[in-house]
Order: structure tokens, then sequence, then C-alpha cells
């Protein structure tokens, strides 16, 4: 994920009672250095992207958070809100991301815990929409990462936060015989996150480490500068990237010689992205944490790390070892990865039966998207009591998703379940800011939206006009159709065959 362009929460502090003792080297000792591990969070991969969140509470139930040292402050997402019932309160500010902007709302928080930390009663900013609905509570922003010195070891699962006493000349990188280190230079006073030099094709680049990001980039101005031409031969365009919002960007692969310290990987597969949001010339990602141990030695201005083994890079072109061993594991949000992957065809041959029983594996084990793909299955095969248990299941842990909302009115409908098809739709859409899509079409299943000023409505958005229209008109169809009302349905589904093709659908691919 792209940083979050925001300044919102006030820092935290470390609670002093939550020291372990300190650990022991040679080196340390010697120095009189005591480097002490106030906290370990332990690590996973979550959600359709398996990105990296951490344990945590939030007014004091479980929570799952994202670790993004990228993002410039630590937000809530809907799904954490709506989870508990906290109440937004409009701002009129907005973040941008690599997906465009989202609003910002103000929540009131009772107690925010992670790890050794611990916020009481505070104001906190939420984050109002994505390009997918986040399976996650909250984000962890550079701001409360960088508090302390803080290690990553994604090979062993684990965040770790130290407080340095007496460690000023001491080398940190205790955990083997071939750490390297290199400077650190606070980029501005504005985020956290400490940037240093990397060279790509012996051209010296500012560089950062976004945990919140899937795979290492390069900005489109910096590839220029290393001379990376997109239009060269061998340079492969790629999928658009999705982060905050619901726009794109570009995205291109390269081979490149990227050098970090004394360490050089010759060919690294990297990506060149043009969002024109990166504070840092180049994107360290996840893919290059899984091959590495890092230490921000914020006490010493010094980012230490080594190579652990493994690929050092990797752009998600191919179904990656790692993805496997996640779901052979058990990771359920790893299973439905692989499950569009057979789906879609683009990783890997395409295996519909395959990707079928990954996907069951994926919503059985307890992944919510899988439960709303597998819910909308149902619900084309006309399974509907299924589908709405399945629906059901999975809005319960992504209660912001709205259109799933959608989907379960029908298949409530279907079942004869009609006046609990609309109790719940008002609840959940009761929720909704009045900006928000799909709102309008809400409020058109309820009756309290005619439909010409719902197509009217849908049609205005400057940038998205004609696939709300088109997404309007869907809805519409299969309303009319839920009701018994056959020729209505017809007529609408005319317009959208003429006129929008799959626009405005969701869910309905899985490989998409």
């Amino acid at each position: 994920m792209n940083p979050i362009l925001c300044r919102a929460l006030t820092r935290l502090t470390l609670g002093a009672a939550c020291a372990f003792l300190p650990l022991a080297h040679a080196a340390a000792e010697a120095a009189k250095c005591s480097y002490t591990p106030i906290g370990k969070l332990p690590l996973r991969y979550s959600g359709p992207s398996l990105e990296i969140t951490t344990e945590g509470t939030i007014n004091g139930t479980p929570a799952e958070l994202l670790v993004d040292t990228g993002a410039y402050a630590t937000v809530l997402t809907r799904t954490g809100t709506e989870r508990r019932g906290i109440r937004l309160y409009a701002t009129g500010r907005h973040a941008s991301g690599v997906g465009g902007s989202s609003p910002l709302y103000a929540s009131i928080v009772n107690e925010f815990i992670v790890g050794p930390v611990r916020a009481g009663r505070s104001n906190m900013p939420v984050l109002g929409s994505f390009g997918d609905t986040p399976s996650y509570d909250g984000i962890l922003g550079a701001p409360f990462l960088f508090q302390t010195d803080l290690e990553i070891s994604l090979a062993t699962r684990q965040l770790t936060f130290f407080v340095p006493k007496g460690c000023g000349g001491v080398f940190l990188g205790y955990w083997g015989q071939d750490v390297q280190e290199v400077p650190l230079r606070r980029h501005n006073e504005d985020h956290m996150n400490p940037h240093f030099f990397v060279r790509i094709n012996g051209k010296e680049l500012e560089a950062m480490i976004d945990t919140g990001a899937a795979f290492s980039m390069i900005t489109g101005d910096a590839a220029r500068r290393a001379g990376i031409a997109l239009d060269a031969p061998g340079v492969e365009r790629g999928t658009d990237i999705v982060g905050v919002g619901s726009h794109a960007a570009n995205r291109w692969f390269v081979k490149t010689r990227f050098q970090i310290g004394e360490e050089t990987v010759e060919n690294a597969d990297m990506a060149v992205e043009n969002s024109g949001l990166n504070s840092a010339d180049v994107i360290l990602g996840a893919d290059f944490l899984r091959a590495h141990r890092v230490l921000f030695a914020m006490s010493q201005n010094k980012l230490y790390f080594s190579y652990v083994g493994g690929a050092p890079f990797g752009q998600r072109r191919t179904l990656e070892p790692w993805m496997v061993a996640e779901a052979e594991g058990g990771n359920a949000d790893a299973q439905l990865v692989l499950a569009r992957a057979y789906s879609g065809g683009k990783l890997v041959a395409r295996d519909r039966a395959l990707a079928g029983e990954w996907l069951e594996k994926a919503a059985q084990g307890g992944s919510a998207h899988a439960k709303l793909y597998t819910g909308h299955d149902l619900l084309e095969r006309r399974d509907y009591a299924g589908a709405a248990t399945r629906l059901r299941a999975g809005l319960d842990k992504l209660p912001a998703e709205r259109h799933a909302a959608l989907w379960l009115y029908i298949a409530r409908v279907k079942s004869g379940q009609a006046e609990l098809a609309k109790s719940e739709l008002a609840t959940i859409f009761a929720r909704t800011q009045s900006d928000e899509w799909p709102k309008p079409i809400g409020e058109f299943y309820l009756g309290s939206l005619a439909a010409d000023k719902l197509l009217a409505q849908a049609g205005d958005d400057r940038s998205e006009g004609k696939g709300r229209r088109c997404e309007a008109l869907s809805a519409m169809a299969d309303w009319h159709r839920a009701h018994g009302q056959a020729a209505q349905a017809s007529t609408l589904d005319a317009q959208v065959e003429a006129g929008c093709g799959d626009t405005g659908r969701r869910y309905d691919k899985l490989g998409d």
C-alpha cells in the first residue's frame, strides 16, 4: 500500500513496565550496551492480497492490523469501526494513495493496544474506501512503528521493538555474521519512515522500506534517471496497482542491477509505477523483506540487514513458492489466492476444477472474501438458502462490504424471507455515509429512492458515471427478478447487455 497522505493521531507512548530482559552478546556487554526487546508481535499474511498483518486490540476486542511502514499515520478502517459499532464523524479531509483519494472520518476509540503500546480514550482517523474492502481493522503507520528501534523478520514471522541504552557506537546486527549496515536519513518531519541510498543500474537513488507494498517498485522519474526506458525490449506492461481509493496506477516490469550496501542483485525483477505519490525513488516491499532480515536502528540512524535466502524480488507474475506454502499450510487467504490464480489463468494454467477446490477450502477455512465469492456463486446457481448462509458469514467478517449486502438481500427474498431481507439491509445501509456508493442502490432496494433518481445519481459521478449507471441497471434487474417482475427485469437486462457488457458487476469472475 502506498503512503496515506494524512497527519493524525498523537504519538503513542511506550509503557515502561513492558520491558523484558535485555539481549546479551559479547560486543554489547563489552560496551555496556543494553539492547532491550520491549515487545514482540507475530506477523502473518492476511487478506486477498496477502498483506503483512499483526495482532492488537480495539476497545477490548481482538483486531487484525496492517503493518505499513509506508503509511503516514495510524488509522482505522471501516471494517474495524463497523465490527465494533464505532461512530464516524465527517472531517471534510481526504487521504491520497495509489488508487486515488478516500474520505477521512474521525472516530473516538476507548482503548487501542498493540504489543507494549497502549492508548486510552482518543481520537483516531478512519480511512473510508479502498480498492477492495480490507479484511484488517486498522493500519499501523510509520509514526507508530518507528517510535523506537524496530526489527522485522518475515522468516521467523516476528516484529520486535527495542529500546537501547548505552549503544551509541555498538554494532547492533546481533543475529548473524553477515549483517551489513547503511546510514539512515529522515526524509522530512511529516513522515517518520527513514530513507537510505541504493543503486539501480549504478545510479544512486533514495529508497525506503514499505511493509504495506506487496512488491518493490521504482518511480517513473527515478527509472528515467537510472536509464530505464519503458519502451525498451524486454520491458513488460503489468497489471494496474490499486490501493486507497478506487482508481489504479500503471505498472511495468523491468530487469535492473540492484545494490544495497555490499549486496548486489543482478537482473532484479522490479516494477516501475507512475502514481507520482511515493516519497522515495525506490520502494522495497514485502518481496525484499521475505529475503532479508532488517533492523531499523533509529537510535543510531542505521539500517542493519542481512540476506536470509530466497528470491530478493518477486512481482507476483507467477504463483510464487511462498504463496503455495502458505495455502498448503492452512492459510485460508492464501488458498483464495490460489483459487483466483487457477480461475484466472494468468499466473498458472487455468484449471477451473482446482480453482473450485481451493476456493471451497478457503471459504471453509474462514476467508471472508472466499465466503462472498462462493455466496455469490450459490446465488447465481439459485441455491438461495446456501447463498444467504455464506453471504451472511462473509458480511459478519466484512461488515463494510456493501455490494455483498445487496446480494444477501436478493438471496433472502428468493428464500421467502423478504422482511428479514429488508431489515438486514436497512441496518447495514444506516451505517453508510450519504455520499458513498452504492448507497443509492440500497435506498432503491428499500423503496426510498425512485429508479430514475437512482440512475441520475449514478450517472452524475465524473470518473465512474458509466460504470455506476451500469451497476445500477444490473442491480435493479436483480431486484425486479427477485420480486417476480420478469418483464421489468428483462428490459433492464437488455439495457445492460446493449450498453455495458460486464461493466458494473463485482465478484462475478473469481479470476478478475
